[in-house]
């Protein structure tokens, strides 16, 4: 009785979670992170009691192992020691908690309903975006919070409740896979529906964030998801058609903003001469001198310019890549140890590769290589979270598109 107490708290209390990481913007989640981790600490507690202490089931595994191995190869190269620890502490505690509370509690069937109510959030934070384009305005920007993106992208791109539209693309494209699954699994018609409501508002948030990185990620799991399912001729056409799509918004057929962002000619040039370019140099010579250990958490923005002779301005002194991030950052361990990691759930979640989750997770992964997702708040749980949970739910059929 009281082990099923505790577990109803613990299910609640992830519910609660999964809505402040998704209607919360990211400025409030880092003013209450104290206050946030105590809260995912006593989870943790909670969980080991309710597991009578068995601390087999949580640390002796691979994926606890490597998480750990992980962590202790973060810190090393900080140029500054005292900058370093406050971020390193923030996510390993942070990374830690989500990640061996999501592991527990997705041995039992629990985990399902979390990632229901994370694809009804998704729903509504799209449904929040799609009222901001068509109302030009954003009441939490115009009288709660100040956001430096809000008069940029206002009537542009989505913001919603996230802050960014890469940060809204990001998010939405690991939760589409898992609205489709709870649509085609929905035990009655009026479920059914609204799940499908849910999959179509997700769809509309990832097309009006127009961010190219989530526009990627949807075409390279779509084509994984048609290669799974024996569909692979519409892998061409899928392609071809994106192709067509590129070659028109060049000419400014869809209006100037397409072809800004997506004409041919356009990303060709953005790839080439953008501030990305720039960085990606940057980061190169930052590894050249500083390759094993690299420079430090939360390092990159303030001490890369240290070591190049490219110039550029702080706001965008990024490398907008989580992995390069990762790799200027940590060196060469760290950023092996990051790759051990992912390998160690990915070598298990593969048997299942056809499932929801798997290709949620895969898209945020693709996604990240475009902007920094472990900096921001959202994005950086999700990632845990779908790593926790694929770290145990790799079984066979678990969550499968091809279920009917």
């Amino acid at each position: 009785m009281l082990r099923g107490g505790l577990r109803r708290i613990i299910k609640l209390s992830l519910i609660f979670f999964i809505c402040w990481i998704s209607f919360v913007p990211d400025p409030f989640q880092a003013q209450y992170k104290l206050q946030l981790n105590l809260g995912l600490g006593m989870l943790f507690l909670l969980s080991l009691i309710e597991q009578r202490f068995n601390f087999r089931e949580y640390f002796l595994n691979p994926s606890a192992a490597v998480l750990g191995a992980y962590f202790l190869l973060l810190l090393p190269g900080a140029l500054s020691s005292n900058q370093a620890f406050v971020f390193y502490k923030d996510f390993c505690l942070s990374a830690a908690s989500v990640f061996f509370i999501f592991r527990q509690v997705a041995k039992s069937k629990d985990y399902q309903e979390i990632l229901y109510c994370l694809v009804v959030c998704a729903g509504i934070v799209s449904l929040l975006g799609i009222l901001e384009m068509f109302f030009k305005a954003n009441p939490v920007y115009l009288y709660l919070l100040d956001n430096p993106y809000y008069l940029r992208f206002i009537g542009k791109r989505v913001m919603s409740t996230l802050v960014h539209p890469n940060i809204v693309g990001a998010y939405l494209i690991g939760c589409a896979p898992l609205a489709n699954y709870f649509y085609r699994n929905a035990p009655t018609y009026r479920l059914k529906l609204f799940n499908l409501a849910c999959f179509c508002l997700i769809v509309a948030g990832i097309i009006l964030s127009f961010s190219r990185g989530t526009w990627f990620a949807g075409l390279l799991i779509c084509s994984f998801w048609l290669w799974q399912v024996g569909k692979k001729k519409w892998i061409s056409y899928l392609w071809l058609g994106c192709l067509f799509f590129s070659i028109l918004s060049a000419f400014s057929i869809f209006g100037p903003g397409f072809s800004k962002r997506f004409g041919i000619v356009r990303l060709f040039y953005y790839v080439r001469f953008s501030h990305r370019a720039k960085n990606y140099l940057i980061t190169w010579d930052v590894l050249k001198n500083h390759p094993l250990v690299g420079i430090g958490l939360n390092h990159y923005r303030e001490f890369a310019a240290n070591f190049t002779r490219y110039r550029l301005n702080p706001e965008v002194r990024v490398p907008d890549s989580i992995y390069l991030m990762h790799l200027a950052e940590t060196g060469l361990l760290g950023f092996l140890g990051l790759m051990l990691l992912l390998g160690v759930v990915f070598k298990k979640a593969w048997k299942n590769r056809q499932s929801a989750l798997f290709l949620g997770f895969l898209g945020l992964l693709i996604n990240m290589a475009a902007f920094d997702g472990l900096l921001w708040q959202t994005t950086f749980y999700l990632f845990w979270i779908f790593l926790a949970i694929l770290s145990v739910t790799a079984g066979a059929g678990e969550m499968s598109v091809k279920n009917k």
